[in-house]
């Protein structure tokens, strides 16, 4: 679970210093860890320490998860600033998509990650960027976000504010009743034993 958020005046005073290096971003990738969504799936927290590793033994890390997520994307779900301008050093494309086409920037609208959502449009993030459903930002954060974590209502202003327009549901909705047909059917499958 995330639980703490940079206030926007740390964030803007974080851009004026210096980029972060390797030993600013340890404790982001902690709090990765304890998000939920990530540590309920083991492959995402050996994604998340193998990331964690590599930047601190090479000061790199350019694979993807086993849903084609980029680092930036983890960045902006955890809300990790530091984690977030180490990255953007090396050029990375901002507007970069996991496989269902979704940008950091959505990920960042979805788990309320204003610090982040601050950044990546500062750096020339997309905020209409639509996936492979017609879903934006903006219709992540209106549909899909938990509001108990993040800062939703701070960010969904500060969309609205530079332009954010919501998307179609219909990508939303195919996922929630996939979900809930998936989970319907293993109820009655039975193991082999």
């Amino acid at each position: 679970m995330i639980s703490s958020f940079h206030s926007p005046s740390v964030a803007a005073s974080m851009r004026m210093t210096a980029t972060p290096g390797c030993s600013d971003i340890g404790p982001e990738f902690d709090r990765l860890k304890n998000i939920k969504t990530i540590s309920l799936n083991a492959k995402l927290v050996a994604f998340v320490e193998k990331a964690h590793s590599s930047i601190q033994e090479r000061g790199r890390f350019k694979q993807r998860d086993c849903y084609k997520r980029s680092l930036l994307h983890y960045a902006a779900i955890g809300n990790c600033t530091n984690l977030l301008l180490f990255l953007l050093q090396s050029k990375r494309s901002i507007d970069s998509r996991d496989q269902c086409g979704r940008t950091p920037l959505s990920w960042a609208a979805e788990y309320g990650s204003l610090d982040v959502a601050k950044i990546l449009l500062e750096q020339g993030a997309n905020i209409n960027a639509l996936d492979y459903e017609d879903c934006s930002p903006l219709t992540y954060l209106i549909h899909a976000a938990n509001p108990e974590i993040g800062r939703h209502e701070d960010t969904k202003a500060y969309s609205i504010g530079n332009g954010a327009k919501e998307g179609k549901l219909r990508g939303i909705k195919f996922a929630w009743v996939w979900g809930l047909t998936y989970s319907h059917l293993l109820r009655h499958v039975r193991p082999s034993i």
